[in-house]
């Protein structure tokens, strides 16, 4: 993967997440669990069978950075396809989908590593689909 492929990719990835947190903000139910949710979390993107792309998720007292690389402080490794996790992004597969399918390279669309303490802090696992899930939009009423 060339370098201006991998820095279109995180740019990418970066868009989404940080307009995934603002839209979040707008609503007042959301704002809780934005500004009491910290983590540090490493996330591969998987290009092909062999290689992950690395970014990792920092949030702490309610701000959130999204860099390039691999933190050698975690909590928790996430790693995925690419597709994958910006269908999960959207809300089209669940995170149940994403532990129990296939990804097209025959591994899980979603699979977690320990932290560097050896913990696995499956607390921020499920507290991720409501960070870097979009809401569902409620139809208005007339």
């Amino acid at each position: 993967m060339e370098e201006s492929e991998k820095q279109n990719l995180y740019i990418t990835f970066k868009g989404v997440i940080e307009s995934i947190i603002d839209d979040k903000r707008k609503r007042q139910k959301n704002l809780k669990t934005l500004n009491n949710f910290e983590a540090k979390i490493n996330l591969g993107l998987q290009i092909e069978k062999d290689y992950y792309f690395w970014v990792n998720l920092v949030a702490k007292d309610g701000e959130y950075t999204f860099n390039r690389g691999k933190l050698d402080d975690y909590d928790l490794i996430l790693k995925a396809a690419p597709e994958d996790l910006m269908y999960f992004s959207n809300g089209e597969y669940s995170t149940i989908h994403m532990m129990l399918k296939k990804n097209r390279f025959g591994d899980r669309k979603l699979r977690t590593e320990k932290g560097s303490d050896g913990k696995r802090h499956l607390g921020i696992l499920l507290k991720l689909p409501k960070i870097l899930v979009l809401d569902k939009i409620e139809p208005q009423e007339n």
